[in-house]
């Protein structure tokens, strides 16, 4: 007897949320909830005068006659008797289980072996060990009857063979054998009957579409071949061309997926790699898009709550590099569409916080981290592709409250458990509001202590800067306001006009930045090749100035200000991870030359590569023109590298020029950074992101979409003054635009979220004069003359940008 038998036979009772589950309707009125009908009231349970409920409600007698009789003789009225009692219905007793789709928890009959879910309609069948101890019979297993990956391709290449173009009724009579009067079956047929009879039910599928000799049971087996992608991915471009395939697929599946049995669990991963290639859920003309969305949640659902020897088989076979990168993008954009349709329901229903109590919302999520945890061995997809725009959508205030649920709890759902969801623009959003919250917090502080202070104390970070003392000044200023870094900053220049509202604080990141790493100064070195700059191992007694280093940096982060730093990639990496695994393409990012030398290590045959390469456990590095040796491993001077340890030598290399030899100055600098970010708002980033936020984009400049975002004041944007501005401004170099937006914005790097986030404003000052231009960083405003000719435009423009450093030109 099959599973679909047996529900014709016997539908399982209702099972009811053992907890209330919130309606997923845009209006709570009774008429809009989903109605939950007892399944025992028919039966006669204890809700419905059962054995629980009083006496005095089975039956009911008539009060005894208090008032007098007016008949001549007195009329002897016998007593209605009372109607018997119903009998008392046994109590139903009742156990707790969790729907295999959303996740519920439910209360169900114990003797059942099988519930429905009152909340997504799924029908489980409870599983040995689930059943023990409750139902004492429970739902059989029907036997597998699998179709073979031989009869699939023998199906597939007779489909496939057929001469296109023939007509129907002309290819049914080539197939009849007109000597022994036999008709050939029609391959299509005998391809939709081994469709059906591997999709009938997850038995039958976990055995089906496996090479020969395949072992499909237990997790104690070595380890199984599984189905081929090559294969099931020619019976789905199959069933894009012929509908009637596709059809019979939709139905196998949907009817499997809500009713799979109790051996969902007992699985190498078979079936869950042969739903995961199946193409009803994209691209099917032939099914409607509500119809696919509600198959799709019920096949995420079911994913996201398998166990984790299930989920390892899943990323195990996603990451494999055999797999196909336009493949695994298909199932990242496809899994992020869906989540982005059940927040796009939220916003409409305008119950923007309802996602949170969405189980499609949660089981996508879990799914989408599946697919992320793929993507990490390879990174053969854009971390961008993971993002769910839509949730920036959701509005502040919600995305608000969600972090700080994430904040306090881990029980309760929130997006920012899945942080490769959120989108750069909702991650720095939650980076303002958490620096926000701390500066506010700071600021209190210094109000409440000027209360009883006899000296006020500033609310913000102010720092007075003279322009030839610039490192030593911030030094000392900084160190000073210790624990005032988290305050708003201002910075004022010493004997220098101009109040900072933002465009002082931007040019002295800069001059500060540009200063500190320079390698004339003695605390970074310098690759030529990479044009980068790594901690320099000899520059020891510099911790305060490294830590310096890392509050500005970490300064610059809170208020919003854009850094060029030449740091490698890397660093951000060792800023955003906790235990960071340092590779040799972080090497390569710094040091490219040493890194391409260590690779021929790697590649080199093993019998020789001690006589060849002649190295031992020994890292080096110079400090003021001498040459320092350390010993990667104990004795490592004595230990040759073979074809044997050098893999690990090749990792301790690696680790020993990135950390082991700048442990020191690294550790200031990162300490310096968490003294101003070291909220949880950062740990939502990753290190591709944090350089993004900190540098800015690293895009080339796009006149046209520059000119798009600019606003005009004074001027028409089709005026010659214009004209000439923009005509001037695409005729320089790649470095005269970038120093043109530097002496405008007082950053030459874009926003991290791209161009669309930047608002130049271009301000009249009058009519043609011999006047230079003059720019307002704290506005992002250039103020320009209307020079009549365009040379003269690019000559003032030169000029402005050549002269001009500080309030002023210089």
């Amino acid at each position: 007897m099959s599973l679909n038998e047996v529900e014709m036979a016997s539908d399982p009772p209702a099972a009811l949320p053992a907890q209330p589950v919130a309606s997923t309707s845009s209006s709570s009125s009774p008429s809009n909830r989903p109605s939950l009908t007892s399944p025992w009231s028919a039966s006669g349970s204890f809700y419905a005068f059962g054995s629980g409920s009083p006496r005095i409600l089975h039956t009911r007698k008539a009060p005894p006659f208090k008032g007098r009789s007016y008949s001549d003789a007195p009329s002897k009225k016998s007593r209605p008797t009372p109607p018997p009692s119903r009998p008392a219905s046994p109590a139903v007793l009742l156990t707790t289980a969790t729907c295999c789709c959303c996740g519920t928890e439910l209360k169900y009959p114990r003797a059942s072996p099988s519930f429905r879910c009152t909340v997504c309609d799924q029908v489980v069948d409870l599983s040995e060990d689930a059943r023990r101890g409750k139902a004492p019979v429970g739902v059989p297993v029907p036997p597998a009857n699998p179709v073979s990956e031989h009869r699939l391709l023998e199906l597939l290449d007779r489909i496939e063979a057929e001469a296109p173009g023939v007509p129907q009724l002309s290819a049914q009579l080539d197939r009849i054998d007109l000597q022994s009067k036999a008709t050939v079956v029609d391959p299509e047929e005998a391809l939709l009957d081994a469709i059906e009879t591997a999709f009938a039910d997850l038995p039958s599928l976990e055995a089906s579409f496996r090479p020969a000799g395949a072992v499909t049971s237990g997790y104690t087996k070595s380890r199984r071949r599984l189905p081929s992608r090559t294969v099931l991915r020619r019976l789905h471009r199959l069933a894009k061309l012929r509908p009637a395939v596709a059809d019979q697929l939709r139905t196998s599946i949907e009817r499997l997926l809500r009713r799979p049995g109790p051996t969902l669990l007992d699985s190498d991963g078979g079936w869950l790699i042969s739903l995961f290639e199946a193409p009803v859920f994209v691209g099917d003309p032939a099914g409607s898009a509500e119809a696919r969305h509600a198959l799709l949640a019920r096949f995420i659902g079911l994913v996201s709550n398998l166990p984790n020897t299930l989920h390892h088989s899943l990323v195990t076979y996603l990451s494999s590099p055999s797999y196909p990168s336009t493949d695994l993008l298909e199932k990242v954009e496809l899994v992020c569409s869906f989540l982005s349709q059940r927040i796009a329901s939220a916003i409409a229903a305008d119950r923007p916080a309802s996602y949170a109590d969405d189980w499609q919302v949660r089981s996508a999520a879990r799914v989408a981290s599946l697919l992320f945890a793929a993507n990490e061995k390879q990174r053969r997809v854009p971390l961008t592709a993971f993002y769910v725009t839509l949730i920036d959508s959701l509005g502040p205030a919600a995305l608000f409250a969600d972090f700080e649920t994430w904040e306090t709890t881990r029980e309760t759902f929130s997006l920012c458990q899945y942080p490769f969801l959120l989108s750069l623009g909702a991650k720095i959003l939650l980076l303002t509001y958490d620096g926000e919250r701390e500066m506010i917090e700071r600021t209190n502080e210094a109000y409440r202590a000027n209360l009883s202070a006899e000296e006020a104390e500033s609310p913000f970070l102010s720092l007075t800067i003279r322009r030839e003392h610039l490192v030593a000044d911030s030094l000392q200023q900084i160190s000073l306001n210790h624990r005032g870094l988290t305050k708003p900053l201002r910075i004022k220049w010493q004997d220098e006009e101009g109040i900072d509202a933002g465009g002082l604080r931007k040019e002295w990141f800069l001059l500060l930045c540009r200063k500190l790493f320079n390698p004339e100064f003695g605390m970074f070195l310098a690759d030529e090749e990479s044009q980068l700059v790594w901690f320099n191992p000899g520059a020891v007694g510099m911790e305060d100035d490294f830590w310096l280093v890392g509050v500005v940096v970490g300064l610059a982060l809170f208020n919003g200000a854009n850094l060029d730093l030449p740091l490698p990639p890397v660093t951000y990496k060792l800023l955003a991870a906790s235990t960071p695994v340092l590779e040799l393409a972080d090497l390569a990012g710094l040091n490219p030359s040493l890194a391409r030398g260590l690779r021929k290590l790697l590649d080199h045959p093993a019998d020789d590569v001690a006589d060849v390469f002649c190295r031992t456990f020994v890292g080096q590095y110079e400090a003021w023109g001498e040459t320092v040796e350390v010993d990667l491993v104990e004795g490592g001077n004595e230990v040759v590298v073979d074809g044997d340890n050098r893999q690990e030598y090749v990792e301790r290399m690696v680790d020993f020029l990135l950390l082991g030899c700048v442990e020191d100055q690294f550790a200031s600098f990162a300490k310096g950074f968490a003294e101003v970010c070291a909220g949880n708002a950062l740990s939502l980033f990753r290190a591709e992101e944090l350089e993004l936020v900190i540098r800015g984009s690293p895009e080339q400049l796009d006149v046209d979409a520059l000119r798009a975002v600019t606003i005009y004041e004074g001027f028409s944007s089709t005026e010659p003054a214009i004209e000439h501005f923009w005509t001037a401004f695409a005729s320089f170099s790649p470095d005269e635009q970038r120093r043109l937006l530097a002496f405008i914005t007082a950053s030459d790097r874009l926003p991290a979220t791209g161009i669309t986030s930047l608002e130049l404003k271009l301000q009249c000052l009058g009519e043609d004069c011999d006047r230079y231009p003059q720019s307002h960083t704290c506005f992002n405003t250039l103020s320009l003359y209307r020079y009549a000719t365009r040379a003269k435009m690019e000559a003032m423009l030169r000029r402005a940008m050549s002269d001009s450093e500080g309030f002023g030109l210089r």
